[in-house]
């Protein structure tokens, strides 16, 4: 019920009771037991469970979203992300539940603040991600946490812009798609067409678009040029009235999977939300401007190269100061991939090495003077010794090399320097996989004690707020044809566990 979505009534279903007769000493609790007893006391104990993990944190931060399920219920989502002090990057759902008021930004505001309240994170936030609606934006404005509007949906608008310019030929490849995911007849004459070519292959379906995804069109352009030879022969034999495609718009179709490869990639990339990725925003988008650069040397057409154009304005128009953003500057710096070596522009990157450097500086003053104040609110009972004594000499060079220790700001420029300086961890390890940098922070900690504890503050910020978008993904599938009628605080209870309960209480799949 709670890791694959089956309704409560599953309990009572005749086959299930017939298998569970078989558990010995099993007794099968009622659907009023799972639902009022079962589900709300493992909620409460869950809560109480990570309110108790995440009381000694110091840094959080979120993503939120807003959903609209299919029977017309409006939900809202919190998803919390931190650090931990052995440098491990956490993510937890801190609500998903039902939006009854107006969208406003002020109930916007309200909701996120009881939310953080709730679970007593209020001043503990340090960003926060959401998508681009100006309601959003200013809620979280009012409030006073550092925003970002979503880098997926950024690139979702960038694409689309762009994509504008091919609508007429993207229009006739979704009407012959939706035919075929609407005609039986005609899909399995597209089946057949490919186990004639290749019998031993399991036949492709076409995938249809999802309008507010637009990688979604890449894979249905992606499919639609596989299973180009397929489509064209099935399409001459179903004698219906579907648009006709030029030899130009298939070849603009392999051009544009060429082109819309990389912001594909992109977006995948920085949707992750078990690993850094604010660290990745400056250097992605240099990437694709660069993609954009290059793609434009290719022989492609002149519609390819203006929907190209467009992408590359896209880019320079929505995010052309991100090197700018002294947060995302610093998540860069602080990522071992990348330091300060991944900037376009050197003047920025020396901007930002300083401003790190200040806030380190900052951070050590804060923390001498902490410590400081907690040496000299318990004094320690040290018994008077002769000044001959070897105790009291070494005392006293003891604490001459503490007062050289220096000042705060000459200790955080020596360590930023000496991090700098150090080896660049590559992007990819002996087995082909991304290198993660919060191990490498794992292992070199002891090294850049400093630096390692503001990595807690910037490491745990996302890119996207697609962490929230996947809740109400699986919040759809929890609110199925067999569940349309479930309470919304029951919704909300069981997305929770569903995300935050012990995946150990699960059975592993083989």
């Amino acid at each position: 019920m709670l890791h694959s979505y089956h309704p409560f009534s599953l309990v009572e279903e005749r086959a299930f009771k017939k298998f569970a007769r078989h558990i010995p000493g099993y007794e099968l609790p009622s659907r009023k037991t799972v639902s009022n007893i079962i589900i709300p006391t493992l909620y409460d104990q869950t809560v109480l469970r990570k309110k108790e993990e995440i009381n000694d944190i110091e840094f959080l931060s979120l993503t939120t979203d807003l959903w609209t399920s299919r029977v017309n219920d409006a939900y809202i989502a919190v998803t919390g992300h931190y650090i931990t002090k052995d440098l491990v990057l956490k993510t937890f759902l801190l609500k998903c539940a039902e939006f009854k008021d107006t969208h406003s930004s002020a109930n916007i505001q309200a909701a996120l603040l009881e939310t953080t309240n709730e679970w007593n994170v209020t001043n503990k936030i340090n960003f926060i991600v959401s998508d681009n609606a100006a309601n959003v934006k200013k809620a979280i404005a009012d409030i006073g946490w550092k925003h970002y509007g979503c880098y997926g949906h950024t690139l979702n608008l960038i694409v689309e812009d762009a994509l504008n310019l091919v609508k007429a030929s993207l229009d006739k490849v979704k009407t012959i798609v939706r035919h075929f995911k609407t005609s039986t007849a005609a899909l399995e004459k597209l089946l057949k067409a490919q186990l004639q070519e290749k019998p031993d292959i399991v036949p492709k379906r076409l995938i249809q678009e999802v309008p507010t995804r637009w990688n979604s069109t890449f894979a249905m352009l992606q499919r639609f040029v596989e299973l180009e030879n397929q489509i064209c022969a099935t399409v001459a034999i179903l004698r219906k009235d579907l648009p006709i495609l030029t030899v130009e718009e298939w070849a603009l179709f392999h051009e544009l999977c060429k082109v819309l490869k990389p912001f594909d990639e992109a977006t995948k990339a920085m949707s992750g939300e078990d690993y850094m990725t604010a660290s990745t925003i400056i250097v992605m988008t240099r990437c694709l401007r660069e993609s954009c650069n290059q793609l434009l040397l290719e022989d492609f057409n002149v519609t390819t190269n203006s929907v190209i154009t467009a992408l590359r304005t896209g880019l320079d128009k929505r995010l052309e100061g991100v090197e700018r953003s002294g947060t995302f500057s610093i998540c860069t710096i602080l990522d071992p991939r990348y330091k300060i070596n991944v900037f376009s522009d050197t003047n920025e990157a020396a901007k930002a090495k300083k401003m790190l450097e200040e806030i380190l500086a900052s951070d050590i003053r804060r923390r001498r003077h902490g410590e400081n104040q907690q040496s000299t609110s318990t004094p320690a009972s040290i018994p008077v010794r002769d000044k001959f004594s070897p105790w009291s000499i070494l005392n006293n060079i003891v604490g001459s090399q503490q007062q050289q220790v220096g000042t705060p700001l000459s200790c955080a420029i020596k360590e930023v320097d000496t991090y700098l300086k150090d080896n660049i961890l590559p992007m990819f390890n002996d087995s082909g996989k991304f290198n993660c940098p919060l191990q490498w922070w794992q292992h070199n900690h002891h090294i850049y004690p400093n630096l390692a504890i503001l990595v807690r503050k910037y490491g745990n910020i996302m890119a996207t707020s697609v962490p929230c978008e996947r809740i109400f993904s699986k919040t759809g599938l929890t609110i199925n044809n067999r569940r349309t009628q479930l309470k919304t605080h029951k919704v909300a209870q069981l997305m929770y566990l569903n995300v935050n309960l012990d995946p150990k209480r699960f059975l592993t799949e083989s």
